[in-house]
């Protein structure tokens, strides 16, 4: 297969959709016919070589220039690998199936909507909605890894249906609203809301979340060995939080409002 390196031109003067570019869709065209791939640019279309300068690269990889008006990179990415060199725009690795995405930046809103699989990396902070529902759809994230530096914005994990998310900083308020399966973890502080209508899942978190959902229950200290076997399994999750995870934790389980039985664990 082989991988191309994308310049822009310039920075991008409206929004791009970037739908379907991928390495196994382009590595099926030729030099000038990839040139050729017209993509959404505003209300009308462009050329991505009228976009990009266009060069060859290694296989299986596609190197884009990072542009926060340029959307839905990695969206259906299957196999090999997207290195963003800079912030993405929103969407970035919706429904992706497989591959990697490494983003240089930040992300922005909708982050790994609908992900099935692979793994999405963001140096930076990332926007709202991180492994929301696609449009359309009632499920969010099913499968896969994210993994987020900095900060993310409000409704983390809303819908999440499965995979693992790591948070480095902050989250916003609504933390894993509607959750119905998979794990948030999260480094940093977690803003008012959490847990409202989870229904199963977990919410890993390093500092006691602010004013969570009412229908939690404490349920008080214990061991749980699944966290350090989790831990073990995916060493970033003991990264996020130090380098190990001990599995002695307090618990909470809601959201009892909404006949849940989702788990808040935080750690000790």
């Amino acid at each position: 297969m082989s991988g191309y390196r994308l310049s822009l031109r310039a920075p991008l003067p409206v929004r791009v959709d970037f739908s379907g570019i991928t390495p196994t869709a382009l590595a099926a065209l030729s030099a000038g016919e990839a040139a050729r791939r017209r993509v959404p640019f505003g209300a009308g279309t462009a050329a991505l070589g009228d976009l990009f300068h266009m060069a060859a690269g290694e296989a299986g990889t596609l190197v884009v220039s990072g542009d926060a008006r340029l959307d839905f990179i990695g969206a259906g990415l299957d196999a090999g690998e997207i290195r963003v060199e800079g912030p993405a725009g929103a969407f970035a690795g919706s429904g992706m199936a497989g591959g990697r995405l490494v983003i240089a930046g930040d992300a922005g809103d909708g982050l790994a909507a609908g992900l099935v699989d692979g793994h999405v990396r963001v140096a930076g902070s990332a926007g709202a909605l991180l492994g929301c529902a696609l449009p359309g759809e009632r499920a969010g994230m099913k499968g896969g890894l994210v993994e987020v530096a900095g900060a993310v914005g409000p409704r983390l994990g809303a819908r999440l249906r499965g995979g693992l998310v790591l948070v480095g900083g902050d989250a916003g308020p609504g933390a894993a609203e509607g959750l119905v399966a998979g794990t948030l973890a999260v480094a940093g502080r977690v803003a008012a809301g959490a847990g409202r209508g989870m229904k199963r899942g977990t919410l890993l978190l390093a500092h006691a979340a602010e004013a969570p959902a009412t229908g939690f229950v404490e349920t008080g200290p214990q061991d749980f060995v699944m966290l350090r076997l989790l831990a073990r399994r995916v060493p970033a999750l003991a990264a996020l939080f130090g380098g190990s995870v001990s599995g002695r934790a307090g618990r909470w389980v809601g959201d009892r409002l909404a006949g849940g039985e989702g788990e808040m664990i935080l750690l000790a």
